[in-house]
């Protein structure tokens, strides 16, 4: 089954700003179901503006940690394993990390 594009959930751990390591959490496939009549003048217009807003991240950046601590027990509780399993493939540890920000991506399959 296909989609027209993906919902996709991912961690950004950054080591600065300019270096960082992304994990994908999620990825959900995503539908445009748009009604507009064909022959309508604006259709193309209407369809394109449909589309472009449908690409537009639904979710806020949530920054889970930064300051050297978890924002949220929670947080520390669902990913502090994963992020350790991925900085240790980068040979990094939890001091050389600044920030690690959830963030959701939308892009349109091809």
């Amino acid at each position: 089954m296909g989609c027209d594009f993906y919902i996709i959930k991912v961690l950004y751990i950054y080591y600065n700003d300019n270096t960082y390591t992304s994990i994908e959490l999620d990825r959900d496939r995503g539908f445009y179901c748009y009604d507009f009549d064909d022959d309508d003048p604006e259709y193309e217009e209407k369809k394109n503006e449909y589309i472009k807003k449908m690409l537009i991240p639904h979710m806020n950046p949530i920054i889970l940690y930064d300051n050297y601590t978890f924002k949220n027990m929670s947080y520390q509780n669902k990913y502090k394993l994963l992020i350790e399993n991925e900085i240790s493939k980068e040979k990094k540890i939890w001091n050389d990390i600044i920030k690690i920000i959830k963030v959701e991506e939308r892009e349109e399959r091809f």
